[in-house]
């Protein structure tokens, strides 16, 4: 579940800039940062010390941070753990929650970030923090483990990889990768005389599927939104629009914010206009909130935006109630005599014109630089544990996270858990929209991510809340504010 990003804290936007929203120290063994202008070809890897373990005479312990995973990904992490410590003697993993949202480790890791010997061998944090950890000098570019370990890189999925990479260069060692999508309650659409297999792949489909279920009394507000600024930046990415400037961050780090652009006026005002018609119920962004859930949960809403990670929690939710058959296309009008009222579907992430395009987003694991060469390896250990197909399916199949080992990608395990399990039948079409993405389109790359989400929320839910503001004010406010929060960071 990809838990939210906090509530919109707008001090730095404001001009009350605190400490963090600068540029932060570098503390790590490695390079402080990226270059203003980095090579073409990628920045210069360090040695990753592979062999250090061979000369370790009893077991080294690798800590690893972790939030942002609960229910069925965190026994995952667990059995993952686990299950290394017992295939091999030189390496004990330990695995400790930092808090229930990817933002309380963050918090905790820049807390101990000034002080190394404070630090973990590795630490689990989203994709917004890729940045930040790079411009700190801390993290051990697993790619320079690979090379040292003859791990060819391109084994992994190229979407994830170029989302991951800073300067052509790969920094996590295994990435939860998830991916926005649309959820809906088929009985509801059969209710309302809708095609319960044909979810909405635009916004306007959103709009006419809605306006049918609201007339007809299926539900009160057909589409349950969380004004997750993901959301905003996966459509702007999906039509070319970059949210910062130097190629959305990825060829220099940014200076500039470009998202107020007439496309973002379009997605705004669209939405709006199915807020205004009591189409949509809008929901801020608040750290460990699942208001947005029990929306769809408890019947007020049919659809719902969120992350394609989501449809193990919904399986776990069933509790066996579904199976693969009901919630695929054995879908019938005898479901809803079943016991539970809510029968899930999930569908490609609708768009402003066509559904589908996305970028990789999730979780990822870093190996951070600031422990010793047979604690860094130690870490690499892990997490090529990780990548072994096998493990990799087991992120899939049982967490929901979608495949990113091409080996993983076609095992017929795999194909069996899309048509048998009813976590599998809602992931198949995220895993094709990942098939589908461009890599050369990758979300926005930035050191202050926490100040530029923080803003773009409020700025959502500014728009779609309870007192809607004018879309394009709403758009140049937000973007000079994330002009003030670069400079500052970049200063």
């Amino acid at each position: 579940m990809r838990f939210g990003r906090g509530a919109a804290v707008l001090g730095c936007a404001a001009g009350l800039f605190v400490a963090a929203c600068g540029s932060p120290p570098s503390t790590g063994g490695g390079d402080g940062g990226r270059q203003a202008n980095p090579k073409p070809e990628g920045k210069a890897m360090p040695t990753c010390p592979v062999k250090a373990l061979d000369k370790v005479t009893g077991p080294v312990t690798v800590d690893v941070w972790y939030g942002g995973l609960g229910g069925s990904p965190e026994g995952v992490l667990k059995d993952m753990a686990k299950r290394f410590n017992a295939s091999q003697d030189k390496v004990k993993v330990e695995v400790n929650k930092q808090g229930a949202s990817y933002q309380e480790v963050l918090r905790k890791y820049e807390g101990a970030s000034a002080t190394p010997k404070q630090l973990p061998q590795i630490v689990y944090l989203e994709d917004r923090a890729l940045g930040e950890l790079v411009d700190k000098g801390q993290v051990m570019p697993a790619e320079a483990c690979m090379k040292a370990d003859g791990y060819d890189v391109k084994q992994i999925d190229p979407v994830a990889r170029t989302s991951f990479s800073v300067d052509g260069v790969l920094y996590p060692g295994y990435m939860n990768v998830s991916t926005p999508v649309i959820y809906y309650n088929k009985i509801h659409f059969k209710e309302a005389g809708l095609d319960p297999e044909a979810p909405p792949k635009t916004f306007a489909d959103i709009e006419r599927i809605a306006k049918v279920l609201k007339q007809k009394g299926v539900s009160e507000e057909p589409l349950s939104f969380k004004s997750d600024s993901w959301f905003f930046t996966t459509w702007l990415s999906g039509m070319g629009v970059e949210s910062v400037n130097n190629d959305n961050g990825r060829s220099a780090p940014p200076t500039k914010a470009t998202f107020d652009t007439p496309e973002a006026r379009k997605i705004l005002t669209e939405l709006q206009k199915m807020r205004k018609e009591g189409l949509v119920a809008t929901y801020p962004v608040t750290e460990g909130s699942i208001d947005h859930y029990l929306a769809l949960v408890q019947e007020k809403s049919s659809m719902l935006v969120e992350t394609s990670t989501a449809s193990s929690t919904i399986r776990d939710f069933l509790g066996g109630k579904l199976d693969a058959e009901a919630v695929g296309l054995g879908f019938s009008k005898a479901q809803i005599d079943k016991a539970t009222r809510l029968v899930p579907g999930a569908g490609m992430l609708p768009g402003p014109e066509q559904a589908g395009q996305v970028y990789a987003s999730g979780g990822a694991f870093y190996m951070l630089n600031t422990s010793s060469d047979a604690e860094q390896a130690g870490a690499w250990a892990f997490l090529k544990f990780m990548l072994e197909p096998e493990n990799a399916i087991r992120w899939h199949t049982q967490a929901g996270y979608l495949p990113v080992v091409k080996e993983a990608q076609s095992s017929p395990e795999v194909e069996n858990f899309w048509k048998t399990d009813v976590a599998g039948v809602m992931l198949k079409n995220a895993v094709e929209q990942l098939e589908d993405a461009d890599p050369d389109r990758p979300g926005p790359l930035m050191g202050p991510y926490t100040a530029f989400t923080e803003r773009m929320d409020a700025m959502l839910y500014d728009v779609m809340g309870p007192n809607p503001k004018d879309p394009a004010k709403a758009l140049s406010s937000a973007q000079s504010d994330v002009d003030e929060i670069l400079k500052k960071y970049n200063d």
